[in-house]
Parts: structure tokens; sequence; C-alpha cells
């Protein structure tokens, strides 16, 4: 069965290299697809786990599950040998396993970065094959499957890339599978979703992912079995066994995806339906993307981003310049419809006929100007966040036990600092909201959103007051993992929202607006935020329809 799966894979791969090497995604999809169905359900979210108390007692990590038995391997900096772990599976099943030997040389502690974890949870468990990553090659194809901390869901996020290096002069496999915090430990699977590699570190630049190759697994599985840390390389090693199985293959084209994407983005006129925005939001001349929309056979629209759409917007073209009317925003999706004049531009035609729900593995473009469009994989679906750095940021914090609340503490030119809000203000009303319990004053401030106007009615001192704030934006600290370090960076705006869908492409901010599509043209919806090193976030073709049943008159 193996041998008939292998003949048809390679008849697939040897016509999808294509006029100067561009990649046939259609047939290339299939095949990855097929991989991620085999590989998915092994992958493993993991943190430290208190059996006793029942206690979350470390950050959370990835793994892949690779034996009936309940093997696991992951990455040697986030276990300690002999203690316990919760396995979560993305079907939700959870298990216990216990941390076994791992490998951290005395002279760097980061090589090779071997660990190795076992059930004791009783079971028969999804497992994914091992292969051999002494046959890979440059410019295959490969997978990453795992749990990125940053968007903390229950299930794994699916990446996709190539190999660029197979051993570097640490010992490491390099791919361009983009990995962050939550990800080490996680596998790199081949085509044949067998696993090649885990996760280990990054580099600043988005491309280059590290990877332990498995074949340290194979060669230690012995010394590996007992629950001890190695600081030299154990002499109980065993030969590894050649991989007869796998024929392996390489890409050249994907050295270069921009050209397929450019092909694509041409062959069905997708940047017809991008344009340039320019309003003035912090300062004047700030610029997105947005998507010309045609909702229902009525006036022309363009869809994108609301956060990065201020006053005054003008639409730009193909070099024509347009003014553009703002209809309606909406804050929760992060939207604005703006309407301009006639064109004869063709926009995309909303609602749309083709129904199909994107799925996870899926390869999709984002067309972009001056011939820098990019595929991308579907990473994972129906994807909420709850809004944190979305939350208007009021500096000042209350007590948790009176009632009504207490200010215990404000930080130094805060919004409530320059608000005149001070240490043990009590707080009886929120926006009239009166606070008849202590936590009603969390839920009432998780309603606003920065530059809202919140009025506070306080007791200060045996005298009632009012004091009028105007909330700010939150800022993260100075960024110091890789991890953060990216071009261009994140979205100010990247969360509060529900049901969205991720991809891998490396957007700019300034990006996000743009039209995503699947490899045959078909509309999926608009890149609504950077998220992260990996993650950029598409709200859904259906959520934009909902927007305009409700605008568009």
């Amino acid at each position: 069965m193996m041998k008939k799966i292998l003949f048809t894979a390679c008849l697939i791969i040897s016509a999808i290299t294509t006029f100067a090497q561009k990649v046939d995604v259609k047939q290339l999809e299939t095949i990855l697809q097929k991989a991620i169905s085999t590989a998915y359900l092994p992958s493993v979210r993991m943190w430290g786990f208190d059996t006793v108390s029942r206690q979350q007692m470390s950050a959370q990590f990835s793994g892949v599950v690779v034996s009936a038995d309940g093997y696991i391997l992951t990455a040697a900096h986030v276990t300690i040998p002999g203690k316990t772990y919760k396995v979560m599976f993305a079907d939700g099943k959870e298990a216990i396993a216990t941390a076994l030997g791992k490998i951290e040389l005395q002279d760097d502690r980061t090589v090779p970065d071997v660990a190795l974890m076992k059930m004791i949870t009783p079971g028969k468990w999804p497992f994914a094959p091992m292969a051999s990553s002494s046959n890979i090659k440059i410019n295959e194809p490969c997978l990453s499957i795992a749990y990125p901390e940053s968007l903390n869901q229950p299930k794994p996020t699916v990446r996709f890339g190539r190999i660029t290096v197979i051993k570097n002069e640490r010992g490491f496999i390099q791919s361009t599978c983009k990995m962050e915090p939550g990800d080490s430990g996680g596998p790199l699977f081949d085509y044949m979703g067998r696993v090649i590699g885990i996760h280990s570190a990054i580099n600043t630049d988005e491309d280059t992912n590290y990877e332990v190759p498995v074949d340290l697994y194979h060669k230690y599985w012995n010394a590996l079995q007992k629950p001890i840390l190695y600081t030299a390389y154990p002499t109980d090693s065993q030969a590894v066994i050649k991989d007869e199985i796998k024929k392996t293959i390489a890409l050249p084209g994907l050295s270069n995806m921009r050209t397929t994407a450019n092909y694509l983005t041409k062959k069905f006129k997708l940047d017809r339906h991008l344009v340039y925005i320019i309003s003035i939001v912090d300062t004047p001349g700030t610029m997105i993307y947005g998507t010309l929309i045609n909702f229902g056979g009525k006036a022309e629209y363009v869809i994108s981003k609301n956060s990065m759409v201020g006053s005054k917007a003008i639409i730009i073209f193909k070099g024509q310049v347009s003014p553009a009317k703002i209809i309606a925003r909406d804050r929760q999706n992060d939207l604005i419809l703006l309407q301009i004049p006639s064109s004869s531009q063709k926009s995309i035609t909303l609602p749309i006929t083709n129904t199909d729900a994107p799925l996870i593995g899926r390869l999709s473009i984002t067309p972009l100007p001056t011939k820098q469009a990019t595929i991308s994989m579907l990473g994972s679906i129906d994807v909420n966040l709850p809004r944190y750095w979305s939350l208007g940021y009021l500096g000042a914090a209350v007590g948790y036990n009176a009632v009504p609340p207490v200010i215990t503490y404000v930080q130094a030119n805060s919004p409530a600092a320059k608000g005149d809000v001070l240490v043990d203000d009590v707080v009886q009303a929120v926006n009239n909201i009166a606070m008849k319990k202590n936590d009603d004053f969390g839920l009432e401030m998780q309603k606003y959103w920065p530059g809202d106007t919140i009025s506070f009615t306080i007791s200060r001192n045996g005298q009632q007051y009012t004091k009028t704030v105007v909330l700010g934006k939150k800022q993260p600290g100075a960024a110091k993992h890789p991890a953060e370090l990216f071009k261009g960076g994140k979205s100010e705006r990247r969360d509060g929202f529900t049901g969205m869908f991720t991809h891998d492409a490396a957007l700019l901010p300034e990006q996000c607006g743009s039209p995503v599509f699947d490899t045959q043209g078909n509309f999926f919806g608009i890149n609504i935020a950077r998220f992260s090193r990996t993650t950029t976030l598409v709200l859904p073709a259906k959520v934009i329809e909902s927007f305009l049943a409700e605008h568009v008159k």
C-alpha cells in the first residue's frame, strides 16, 4: 500500500514544476493535504502539570506522538526529566505524560535540543511515523503542525515551507516553516506526513527556522528512555536505519513561490481588485490596502481595515485618484465600507456563489502590487481571539475585595493619572453604571476601546466627584525575542475577532485590507491583521457579506 501511495505521489510531483519553475499548486495542495490528514492529530499541545493540585506549571509547548503506546518527541529546552506534563490533542482528548531523557551539551545547552516523553495515561494513541532526516533535500516541501502560544488555541496551526539547509554548522535542519514561542518541540513533517525534525529555535528572518534532525532521536532512543539530563552525547547509541520507503523530492520552484503567485495573479486578474487607501489616522498619509467589492449589483465599494482608515480618505488605483465616501464602520470586525465613483474595473461580486468553506491546508493567494503577490497556507479555521491589545488602556487597578471597588494603583502618566484618578478613590459608577460588585468594574471596562471617553463617579475623602478619562492604547514592552523582531511588526489592532481563519503569509501591517483567494481565483476574505511572526488573520467572506447586507441599501 505504501509503495502505491509513493508511486502516485511521485507521478504527481513529476508534473509539479513547469514553465520557468512555476509550481502546480493544485497538485502540491493535494499531496500536502494528504500529509496533514496523517500528521494533524498526533501533533499535541503540552505544559507542565501538577497532578495533585491540577495546576499548569509551565508555559505551553508542542510535541508529536510517534508510537501507539505514547512516546512523544519534543525539545530539550521545554522539559525537565521526571516531571509530569498534560498532553492535549486537537480532538479534545487529554492525557498525562512524564519527561524521560534529554540531551543538552554542557558547552552549549541549545544543542542538540533532543528530548523524549512517554504517556503514563493508559491508551492507544494516534501517532505519526518517524522518517529519516538523512534523506532530505534542499527545496523539499515540508509542514509544521504546532501550537503558537500567542494564538492560544486548542487546535494547532499548520504552516508550509521548504528545506533550505540540510545540516547547518550547529547540526540543525533549516526550513521556511515559520515558528514562534509555543511551537518549540513541535514536529516538522515531510510531504508524506512523517516526522523529519523537531522545532528548536528561530532567527529574526521569518524564513530561518531551526529543526532538530529526527535521526538524533533514532540514534539515542535507548539512552533517552531514562529520565536523565545528558550533558554530552550518550555512549549508548544505535545505527540509524536507512529510509527505504521515501523517494526524496525537491521542487526548485519552491525557492521562489512568488513566481507562481504572480503567475496566478495574472492568470485570474486578481490584482484588479486591489486599491490603495490614503487617509489621516494618527498622522496624514496613512496608507492601507482595500478590496473592490460589488454587492448585489449596486454601487461600487471598497472594503478595508477600519482602524487604519481615518478621515478624508482617497482611493488610488493604477495611478488614478478617486474621492471616497465613508458609508459605515464596524469596530468589532475592524471593517470599513467606502463608496467610490463607478469605474470600469472589475470588482469582486458578493454574495459569492462558491460557498465552500476554507479548509486547513488549502493554499491561498494575496495579490500585491509590483509583482509581490504571495502564496500561503491556511493554517487554522474558526479562530476566536478575545480582546486584549484592543482594550482601552486605563492605567489603574482596583482591589479584589472592596465593594464598591477601590483604586489601588495608578501608573504615572497613564490616562487615569491624567484624568486625576487617585489611589484610594472609591469607584461608585462607570459611565453611570453602578458598581454593585467588585467584578463589575472589570466587566464594564472590557466594553471600551482606545480613544473612548469614560466618566468615573468616585468618592474621595467623603466627597463625590466626576472624573473624565480618555482611554489610551496598550503598549507592549521592549521587544527582545527574535519572534518579536520580524520585518514590519504586528498590526496594532490584531485581536477581538471571532470566526477567523489564519494563514502564514508574511504581510506588512499596511498590506492588510487586501483580498485573499484560493488557487482557482475564488474569494476567501480579506487580510485583517498581521498577528504574529507565524500568523496573518483573515476575515471570512461571510462576515464581509453580513456587513454589506446591513449597510448597503
